[in-house]
């Protein structure tokens, strides 16, 4: 049976006063969860309804073994070791929790994430207990990819905080490209992760256009004594036409590419992007029209699947991609 959230705040009250105070009168249990609550009154047959659902709700699967003594007038636990919280999980719960926690453990060193890792390990450990408990096999066999450290990751907390506030940021950002950093004022306005790599979109103060800038080039980040100007960023809107974190400007072009039968194969199975579309399958390879802004990341990616893939039109996109083919062979000449 479905309980609200109140019931299930009084249970929870419940189980901690009968193991507090070791016996309560019915009084007692209505004080706590009205002081729980904040509800007055609260009436003796809600409490006597939770009692008995506490001991017989085979939805709640508690089977309290909760007691009632005439001679103190009050409500106990039979077992002094009894809890709520001490539920054991079923085989299927314990399953579905060590694929989470092995995903989450992966995470616990990482920037933000590592304030919680006491908390992760509590969580690793628990799991482990209720496998050993039950006999459930080790997931020897199951190998997430790993997650390496990331440069930047300790700006995630102050960004996400500048966010949140709605405060300016001044980043003094270092670029691949250049031999000294350089100040930048943005209005912050969302943290994108992106191939294990974070980065910070928002409005430059100087430039009045979105730009993207990656937390593993920044220097230092401090609050910038500037009003806020929020632009009710839209993060789905400014990438609905992009892969990766740059979106430029205007219209996306419609980008044809024909790959043979094999590899396309990982296309259909995993998309580029949501626009990814079958326009024709021949004898050997499948024609995929995407409709995208022909970015950096883009242009990566298609190269990846080497001479197994060419560019049909635009004609501007397939001249780039022959450029940075041929560019590719002069290196080894």
């Amino acid at each position: 049976m479905a309980k609200n959230k109140n019931a299930l705040i009084r249970y929870r009250v419940i189980n901690r006063c009968l193991i507090d105070y070791k016996i309560c009168t019915k009084e007692q249990l209505i004080d706590a969860c009205e002081d729980a609550l904040d509800i007055r009154p609260l009436g003796e047959r809600t409490i006597d309804k939770d009692i008995y659902d506490m001991r017989n709700d085979n939805g709640l699967a508690y089977y309290a073994p909760i007691k009632y003594d005439r001679n103190q007038g009050g409500y106990y636990y039979d077992d002094p070791d009894y809890s709520i919280d001490n539920l054991p999980l079923k085989a299927d719960e314990i399953e579905a929790l060590t694929f989470a926690s092995t995903l989450l453990n992966q995470f616990r060193n990482t920037g933000i994430f590592s304030q919680f890792s006491g908390a992760v390990q509590k969580i690793v450990d628990a799991v482990n207990i209720q496998k050993a408990n039950i006999q459930l096999p080790q997931y020897d066999f199951i190998d997430f990819e790993r997650v390496p450290f990331v440069k930047g990751s300790e700006f995630l907390q102050p960004i996400i905080e500048t966010i949140k506030n709605k405060q300016v940021v001044l980043i003094h950002y270092q670029s691949f490209d250049r031999d000294s950093p350089v100040e930048h004022t943005i209005h912050p306005y969302l943290l994108k992760e992106y191939r294990n790599r974070w980065y910070v979109i928002g409005l430059h103060e100087k430039y009045r256009e979105i730009r993207t800038f990656g937390l593993d080039r920044m220097v230092s980040v401090e609050p910038a004594r500037v009003p806020f100007i929020d632009k009710q960023f839209n993060a789905r809107d400014y990438f609905k036409n992009t892969i990766g974190v740059i979106s430029p400007q205007g219209p996306p072009p419609e980008i044809r590419f024909a790959v043979r039968k094999r590899q396309a194969q990982y296309l259909i199975t995993q998309p580029l992007h949501e626009s990814q579309e079958i326009i024709n399958e021949e004898d050997d390879e499948v024609i995929f029209k995407l409709v995208v802004h022909p970015t950096y990341e883009l242009i990566t990616l298609l190269m990846g699947y080497r001479e197994e893939l060419r560019i049909l039109e635009p004609e501007n996109v397939k001249k780039d991609f022959i450029v940075a083919l041929q560019n590719t062979l002069k290196r080894y000449q």
